[in-house]
């Protein structure tokens, strides 16, 4: 893959600089692994903590935080292959409002229920796989609008994300609470403004 075909997907690959960055940063600091408290320091995500410091910029800054070279390899390779058939189907603009707004939702919804009744209190998050999964919720959308051309991906992907949903799940240390949250942002950002452009293309 050369230079041109990441200047053809300027968003993904901005994501994916932004996160090696934060993790040579990590890197430097701490070294290959971070505890939680060391993530934390550089912008991770926990419910107790951002209620008490007010440090709202969290929601997005976790998104950037990754906790060893496996954990930020994996999230920018999935990242990246589905990123770039996602920005080059919805478009740049609308691309970035999904991205933005599954980043918010992939901690913000588990904060509203924290707040609620304490939920993961104790827990420290951080990553791209909130994002990863807001792009697997916006291609959820795009097939429920427009099945004949988007139905078949979203079926070949089904096994793929019961398989993520499980695996986090089961495995203690992933977030399973963002997972969803993101998902669910991607798709209720994607099926809005894409329903938007239908019923705009419909009036004119």
């Amino acid at each position: 893959m050369n230079i041109k075909d990441y200047k053809k997907f300027p968003v993904t690959t901005g994501l994916i600089l932004i996160s090696g960055i934060v993790y040579l940063i990590s890197f430097v600091l701490y070294g290959p692994t971070m505890n939680a408290y060391q993530a934390l320091h550089l912008g991770a995500y926990n419910g107790f903590y951002v209620q008490h410091t007010h440090e709202y910029y969290r929601f997005i800054t976790s998104n950037f935080i990754h906790f060893g070279i496996l954990h930020i390899v994996v999230n920018c390779y999935s990242l990246y292959g589905l990123g770039a058939f996602m920005e080059k189907v919805l478009g740049r603009t609308r691309y970035l409002i999904v991205v933005g707004i599954a980043a918010v939702t992939t901690n913000g919804l588990p904060y509203l229920l924290y707040l609620h009744n304490g939920f993961e209190g104790s827990s420290v998050s951080g990553g791209i796989s909130g994002i990863i999964f807001g792009l697997i919720g916006a291609l959820g959308a795009l097939a429920l609008l427009y099945r004949d051309v988007f139905m078949h991906i979203w079926r070949s992907l089904l096994p793929n994300l019961i398989f993520m949903l499980l695996v986090s799940f089961i495995v203690p240390e992933i977030s399973l609470s963002g997972h969803v949250s993101g998902f669910i942002g991607g798709f209720i950002a994607t099926y809005f403004l894409l329903n938007q452009k239908r019923h705009h293309d419909e009036v004119n």
